[in-house]
């Protein structure tokens, strides 16, 4: 009987990610035959994606230029439409549970020095966007209402986490990442946080990052009569750089821990009777940390707009976080990898954030798809020393069992593809465009709504990594027979052991582990006819 490695190793080199997901819940349960939405001889026909991109067959088709600097004078300047002429608010989502409107809603002033961050400062304390009247529903940025989610602009997170046998929970509660997007009828702004670690203060420092960002970006550009007109990107990218020293500052000011900070806001450029301009939108963008920003076009796929933040060249730990709002240093974030991107997109396009929880499952080698080459195997001393440099956002890795997810220590062994950080980049985007365009099925229907997208991302995570969450449910990780056949709860020490012994099967199982987000917005779509 092969072994359970030289299954996934078989497997997976035949896979295309429409079987992926059967298939691995197969393998978990110890089935002989691949059952699979679509036949092997279809695969073998027309050849995985993956095999025809590392075969050179297939390339990651390029779409408009994503343009990343640290400030705003590294941009160019773009001017915008007219995007404060309809200011009602068409929806506004908030999650996971109350998201956002769970932190206090009293800030103080932003009177925090910190040399990485220009162009902070705060508006006049003297006008009020808040609604400060006593109501028993509290008004942040204007919006009462925060759970009206639209098929156009939605989001959605939940736990990846195996469910602890002991006490029926999750491991890794409470969720600690948060979403919010506002949408009027042609912009709107998206956030995302993902707290480094786990725990209650991670959670509250994810939250009252979108909270703070949030507020801050929507009083700055739909609120002219407080901050003037914005009319240029520069305006944009100076507000979004304000917007995340109002979620530092609100971290500190709610005693949050660290989180990372992706913030998109989607605008107009001004229309013209050029077919290049017509329905055309930009997509500003500030992030900090590994929560990434995508753009999904039907005609030329997905794409990275926060590419700029991490160096796809580059083998990254996918433990490091590469930077975080919150107490690094004293009351200091740490900006080692703060980015300004910005890029155009067309109306119907899909504009969505992710935590790591969603991309990282994504990638060919945590996939098991792909291996990394022999000379990653070992860290250099540089790439040692960085990291020990960076300890504090190194994410939390529940007794030791994550640590080797992205990795293979029989790598030569497996049969699998080699791969390069960059071909792991492309490859992570052109699974997603696999999913989006093809469906799970492999035969469609293809994503047409950002209900759908976030629904299938995250299908996909849950799926990928239901193996993984099999095996460490099992009851005898918990709990012993007794001599009249009852289950008696091992003691904790005894629960970690027979935990460790399960490293070597876990680190052979696709998927990684970890709270999942995703929010989306189907750009221009709002209070309109389009469809796609």
């Amino acid at each position: 009987m092969p072994s359970l490695r030289k299954k996934v190793a078989g497997f997976m080199r035949q896979l295309s990610i429409s079987n992926l997901a059967g298939a691995v819940e197969n393998l978990s349960q110890g089935e002989q035959t691949l059952r699979s939405p679509r036949s092997l001889t279809q695969d073998f026909t027309s050849g995985c994606f993956i095999t025809r991109y590392l075969d050179g067959l297939e390339t990651k088709q390029e779409g408009p230029a994503i343009l990343h600097g640290r400030n705003p004078e590294e941009l160019p300047i773009r001017q915008l439409g007219n995007f404060q002429q309809d200011r009602d608010v068409v929806s506004a989502h908030t999650g996971p549970d109350n998201g956002l409107t769970t932190v206090n809603v009293q800030q103080r002033h932003l009177s925090i020095n910190d040399i990485d961050i220009d162009y902070i400062d705060m508006l006049d304390q003297g006008e009020q966007y808040r609604n400060t009247s006593t109501t028993t529903t509290p008004t942040i940025a204007g919006i009462t209402d925060w759970f009206n989610p639209h098929e156009m602009a939605y989001g959605i997170a939940t736990t990846l986490y195996e469910k602890n046998p002991t006490n029926n929970t999750n491991n890794g509660e409470p969720i600690a990442d948060c979403f919010g997007i506002v949408a009027r009828s042609n912009s709107a702004i998206l956030a995302l946080a993902d707290g480094v670690n786990w725990g209650t203060k991670a959670s509250i420092a994810a939250r009252s990052a979108v909270h703070g960002s949030i507020e801050y970006l929507n009083k700055a550009l739909f609120c002219p009569s407080i901050n003037g007109e914005m009319t240029t990107t520069k305006d944009v990218f100076i507000a979004l750089l304000r917007s995340f020293h109002a979620a530092h500052s609100l971290i500190l000011q709610e005693q949050g821990m660290l989180t990372t900070l992706t913030v998109c806001a989607v605008l107009p450029l001004p229309n013209s009777d050029s077919n290049t301009e017509k329905n055309k939108y930009m997509a500003c963008t500030c992030n900090v940390g590994d929560s990434l920003a995508y753009v999904y076009s039907r005609k030329t796929g997905v794409r990275e707009i926060t590419r700029g933040s991490h160096d796809i060249h580059c083998m990254r730990d996918m433990r490091d976080a590469l930077g975080a709002l919150g107490p690094v240093d004293g009351s200091n974030p740490e900006l080692n990898n703060l980015t300004l991107a910005m890029t155009e997109v067309e109306k119907g396009d899909i504009v969505f954030l992710t935590s790591d929880g969603i991309s990282d499952n994504f990638d060919p080698v945590v996939g098991k798809f792909a291996i990394l080459p022999c000379h990653n195997s070992v860290p250099d001393s540089n790439v040692k020393n960085h990291t020990e440099g960076r300890s504090k956002t190194r994410r939390k890795s529940a007794e030791n069992l994550r640590h080797t997810e992205s990795g293979n220590s029989n790598r030569n062994k497996s049969n699998l593809p080699v791969v390069e950080a960059y071909q792991r980049h492309e490859l992570t985007l052109l699974r997603m465009e696999d999913l989006l365009r093809r469906g799970v099925s492999g035969e469609g229907p293809p994503c047409n709504s950002a209900k759908h997208l976030c629904e299938l991302l995250l299908d996909f995570a849950v799926r990928i990594t239901a193996a993984k969450r099999r095996i460490l449910e099992d009851t005898d990780l918990y709990y012993a027979q007794n001599k009249d056949g009852q289950l008696i709860q091992l003691s904790k020490q005894e629960q970690r052991t027979r935990r460790i012994k399960t490293l070597d099967k876990v680190s052979m199982i696709p998927g990684k582990l970890d709270h999942a987000t995703v929010v989306a917005y189907v750009v221009g779509s709002i209070n309109s006819e389009y469809g796609l």
